[in-house]
């Protein structure tokens, strides 16, 4: 029996695997040489239980199955969207403290870039002194060019900051820098692996550039832009097209970005104070609630809050508070990180020894010994004696 076209170029190129691999068909079929690919192929064609049921079109899906497994993001079918929403660009910006400004990028979508540009200029002009850019949002591939335009927030005008390198294609796409910086200090970046490609594009080039704290656990190593092709009137292929190259020519793709701080949320709360926070602030979520208590503020105004929380108690009722406080901690240990560097960077410790402690004043510089004092010995009181009796013999009766 002849295999179809397809099914011969997948098989002598080594790309069919099984649909549901072992544990260990991975690193075996790795090592296998060529001609045993070719081999087994052949066996399982001629000897299989149920080799009526590798047809054509089976083997075909079998080996497109492993191709995409294989390739991992870099490929995968998607479902054809008949009437695509278009997503709104949004910027998330604000103070969590009187100096440390937060800003976060929801779409990476058209028009984002100047939104960004517009927020980071705000928050310089009310004298903002340390930034947390957080990059975590789950969204779309998003467009290179808003990252390109954050980007040259951050980079001197004429610089290079990235290329994207299009298969086919001898001549790389170059994203230089158009305009001066609008912040040109540290910036403390927030990353994992829900970080969008083009999100993850202005980490990398950040932290190449040596001007960034990554804070967070490892990204994906998805900075490639992707084609869509589609196969029928439900599928399309995508497929990863152009890879996105830092100026040295280095490449994260499948490698990832690793954190300076690694530190790991709750995917599902993040997401959720993400979209709790979208036009509203991220301080319920970054800040503790305390429980009100008794203090001088309550004396004034003659409040016992304390006795209040204590009779709803009792009465079955709910206290604020009660149903838990829903976090994003690693905005909260971002924010910690920079309040701890701004407090210990005000603190100027002297280790220089003072020569006046050491040297001794010019009338004993001739090398007289001093000698040393005897410590005194304190002068304990011996405790009081009780007075003794007098005997009742001795003494005469008066008449």
């Amino acid at each position: 029996m002849r295999l179809s076209s397809t099914a011969q170029f997948l098989v002598c190129s080594g790309l069919f695997v099984a649909a549901r691999p072992s544990l260990t068909a991975g690193p075996l079929l790795d090592q296998l040489p060529q001609n045993g690919v070719q081999s087994a192929f052949q066996i399982l064609r001629r000897d299989y239980i149920r080799r009526d049921d590798l047809t054509f079109e089976e083997l075909n899906r079998a080996a497109l199955q492993g191709l995409l497994e294989r390739l991992h993001f870099g490929a995968s079918l998607q479902p054809v969207v008949q009437h695509d929403v278009p997503t709104e660009p949004n910027v998330h910006s604000e103070f969590l403290a009187p100096d440390v400004a937060y800003l976060r990028p929801d779409t990476f979508a058209p028009g984002e870039g100047q939104l960004f540009e517009k927020a980071l200029a705000d928050l310089v002009e009310k004298q903002a002194k340390q930034l947390i850019l957080d990059l975590r949002s789950a969204t779309t591939a998003g467009v290179f060019d808003e990252a390109a335009l954050m980007l040259q927030c951050f980079l001197p005008e004429g610089q290079l900051m990235f290329k994207m390198k299009q298969m086919g294609r001898n001549e790389a796409e170059f994203f230089i820098s158009k305009r001066a910086p609008i912040w040109t200090q540290e910036v403390i970046v927030l990353v994992d692996d829900d970080a969008c490609p083009a999100a993850e594009a202005v980490a990398a080039c950040l932290k190449a550039k040596g001007q960034s704290v990554l804070v967070g656990s490892k990204t994906r190593g998805a900075m490639v832009r992707f084609t869509d092709v589609r196969l029928d009137d439900a599928t399309m292929l995508r497929y990863a097209s152009a890879e996105l190259l830092l100026p040295d020519d280095s490449s994260t793709f499948r490698k990832g970005l690793e954190p300076h701080y690694f530190l790991v949320g709750s995917t599902e709360d993040k997401r959720k104070v993400f979209a709790g926070s979208r036009g509203k602030s991220m301080k319920p979520f970054v800040m503790d609630r305390v429980r009100p208590r008794f203090n001088e503020a309550a004396l004034v105004s003659g409040d016992n809050p304390e006795v209040d929380a204590y009779v709803r108690k009792s009465q079955g009722q709910p206290l604020p508070g009660d149903e838990g406080q829903l976090r994003e901690v690693v905005v909260q240990r971002a924010l910690d990180l920079v309040r701890s560097r701004t407090m210990l960077s005000g603190f100027k410790l002297k280790w220089e020894v003072d020569a006046a402690q050491v040297t001794p004043p010019s009338d004993q510089a001739d090398g007289e010994d001093i000698p040393k004092a005897v410590p005194a010995k304190p002068i304990v009181p011996s405790p009081p004696q009780p007075p003794t009796p007098t005997p009742a013999s001795s003494q005469t009766p008066s008449r």
